[in-house]
């Protein structure tokens, strides 16, 4: 067992993670990367798929504390909750946004935070042993942009969630970071291509060019990326690291 997943308090025992979102992308990417240095973790999806424990949606308060007790059936316990699972809902101007649309991305990315999160900071309190949740942000929580109130807004929000769990929770032993990716190689990013293309009347290619040249390291980020924020901020080398925002970003500078 390497160094990166034994518990700073010195169990020697392998990581017990719960990931949500975990059936694709970034999520799959985390979980994949956790259980191939030695963790045990469970994946939830509002999908089932290979590598998917529990399917439902975290934005439900009931299936995120049944998610948690599963996690914790499974695994004998819980040390990383990893809040992956979200939308990236509507491209639209303000006033064309349809407040139902707008609600649900609120729902599943920050009031879903928000509840496994709650169900989880439960479950560490109680064993006593203290832990580690990470949020998924976005640069998009850091900057707003045009056409992106509703996605901006939940990232943001789960940012500032962060700050106030890593406060609460400190005195329990749980560290709580957000984890801010930029631009990455996922279905999500290149949907959200195509409907810039098709707005503007340009190609995918071109749109994604436009992005790439955004970048001081000329590349998408990957779920690998992601994956060893996130095995670092699990790690004994992050022991002194809450409350914190950490960009993945390929250098992305916001203005």
């Amino acid at each position: 067992m390497g160094r990166a997943l034994r518990r700073h308090r010195g169990t020697g025992r392998p990581l017990r993670a719960l990931v949500t979102g975990g059936g694709r992308g970034l999520g799959s990417a985390v979980a994949e990367r956790l259980r191939r240095d030695g963790g045990r973790t469970a994946a939830v999806d509002i999908q089932a798929g290979p590598g998917v424990d529990l399917v439902g949606d975290v934005s439900d308060e009931q299936f995120a504390g049944e998610a948690v007790a599963f996690a914790t059936r499974q695994l004998g316990g819980l040390d990383l909750l990893v809040n992956n699972a979200g939308i990236g809902g509507p491209s639209t101007a303000v006033v064309d946004t349809d407040p139902a649309a707008f609600r649900r991305v609120l729902e599943v990315n920050l009031v879903g935070s928000f509840l496994m999160a709650r169900a989880a900071a439960r479950c560490m309190v109680e064993q006593g042993s203290g832990g580690a949740i990470v949020n998924l942000g976005s640069i998009f929580g850091q900057q707003g942009v045009p056409g992106g109130a509703a996605y901006c807004a939940s990232k943001g929000g789960v940012a500032l969630l962060t700050h106030s769990l890593a406060l609460e929770l400190a005195p329990y032993g749980i560290r709580v970071n957000t984890i801010a990716p930029g631009h990455m190689a996922t279905e999500m990013h290149w949907e959200e291509l195509r409907s810039r293309a098709a707005a503007r009347g340009t190609s995918f290619e071109a749109e994604r060019e436009r992005v790439l040249e955004e970048i001081p390291l000329r590349c998408h980020g990957s779920g690998e990326d992601i994956a060893g924020a996130v095995v670092w901020l699990a790690s004994e080398d992050a022991a002194y690291v809450t409350g914190q925002t950490i960009g993945v970003n390929g250098g992305v500078i916001l203005t």
